[in-house]
């Protein structure tokens, strides 16, 4: 596995690499988005999941469509 990355941007922190991650504040709406990934669903049907799942778990959070902050992106772009 080849990794892009600027070495102009030097950081101590390591990088957390998986097929496929979903995080959230609340272990529930994490496991939502995670089930929907199991079952063949892609990064933008897990994020509205979880944020489905957040409005019950966490419902002083955001409601549906509030708030959503996503990075999607390809490695086809990356060069040697």
């Amino acid at each position: 596995m080849h990794l892009c990355h600027d070495p102009v941007y030097v950081s101590r922190r390591s990088a957390v690499l998986a097929d496929n991650i979903v995080t959230t504040s609340q272990p529930l709406a994490t496991q939502a988005g995670l089930y929907i990934l199991q079952q063949g669903g892609n990064a933008v049907d897990a994020a509205v999941a979880t944020a489905a799942a957040l409005t019950i778990v966490e419902p002083t959070g955001n409601g549906l469509g509030s708030d959503a902050f996503c990075i999607l992106g390809t490695v086809q772009n990356c060069t040697d």
